[in-house]
């Protein structure tokens, strides 16, 4: 996908994101989808909203994406990852009056909410989930998609397991996502072309406050991007990160500023050095998996007036293979998990 080249502006002279207020979310009309049987509403924000839904041939959940967007390109390139593992099942998309909808696969908590209950992530648990997200960005980049929005919302468990999901939400990169400054690369900040490696420098930051609670500039979200910026670019090159067992990402993405796709399998394999090195084994059990993995919050549902009408796109009748067990599944906010 072709990305439009904005001219490198200089901190201080940094173009303001807007940022949408809870009085501007253009929320869609929600109609129930034939087959489905709408229960609670798991998410909203400036792109839609995500209801918890039964499918009720099969008895099984799933989640329901709706939106006044057209939400058409996103579900093509959700199918064209579906060979993907960690990148979440797709079942149907179709349009209900001036309502889009997408049905997906039926995820549990997110990385933010489980690390809220145990603050920090353990070094074992933390490389780990590293490990995974490369994994999947080596299969989303391959099929020349960047993600731009990774952080610990996105980040799902499916089971007792992990998962994320990797794509392209908008063609400028300083559209403003609420939410994501804290976790945006350097290049998004200086309003220049997104890369691939960009991906996995986004990557880093996110591994960064679940495994130390916070991110350094966090104090900072409300507005001083440029105050953002200054403050990533001395964390890389601060002494104490080197100390980090992570420092390996950010001391790849730097060695690959000029190589826009990077040998993911050489990432990969570093990183599976230090858990040598730290005496760890590579057995993916997690820090959640030692304490009672809870579902997704229910959130108590808006006052709605259910509209029935046949939506416009047939079902499709396709084979679709289950994630495997142990995968990360990338969710991408426009996709499924919103902004609360």
């Amino acid at each position: 996908m072709q990305m439009k080249l904005i001219k490198q502006q200089s901190a201080s002279a940094l173009k303001p994101r807007e940022k949408k207020t809870a009085q501007a979310l253009n929320q869609p009309v929600i109609y129930p989808v034939d087959g489905y049987k709408l229960l609670n509403e798991l998410s909203v924000g400036g792109f839609g909203c995500v209801y918890k839904a039964i499918e009720i041939k099969t008895n099984k959940p799933v989640a329901i994406k709706y939106s006044k967007e057209n939400m058409e390109k996103e579900y093509r390139i959700l199918n064209q990852l579906q060979n993907c593992q960690g990148v979440p099942q797709v079942y149907n998309f179709g349009q209900l009056n001036n309502t889009y909808y997408i049905i997906m696969e039926f995820l549990n908590e997110d990385m933010q909410t489980i690390s809220s209950k145990q603050k920090c992530f353990s070094i074992k648990t933390t490389i780990l989930i590293a490990i995974k997200i490369i994994q999947v960005l080596s299969l989303i980049h391959k099929n020349g998609i960047r993600h731009r929005d990774i952080k610990p919302q996105n980040l799902m468990t499916k089971n007792s397991d992990f998962g994320i999901s990797l794509f392209q939400n908008d063609p400028l990169p300083d559209k403003y996502v609420d939410g994501t400054i804290l976790y945006d690369p350097r290049i998004v900040h200086r309003r220049q072309e997104y890369r691939f490696i960009d991906d996995i420098e986004m990557a880093g930051y996110c591994l960064v406050e679940l495994m130390k609670g916070q991110l350094p500039w966090q104090k900072y979200i409300d507005g001083r991007e440029s105050r953002i910026m200054q403050m990533k670019q001395e964390f890389i090159d601060a002494k104490s990160t080197i100390q980090l067992p992570i420092y390996t990402i950010f001391q790849f993405v730097e060695q690959n500023q000029n190589n826009d796709l990077p040998d993911h399998n050489k990432l990969i394999n570093q990183l599976r050095e230090v858990l040598i090195k730290q005496n760890i084994t590579e057995d993916y059990i997690y820090d959640w998996n030692s304490i009672e993995l809870l579902t997704t919050p229910q959130f108590k549902a808006r006052s709605i007036s259910f509209q029935s009408q046949k939506s416009k796109f047939a079902q499709e009748n396709q084979e679709l293979s289950i994630a495997l067990e142990g995968q990360i599944q990338f969710v991408n906010d426009q996709k499924y998990k919103f902004m609360k």
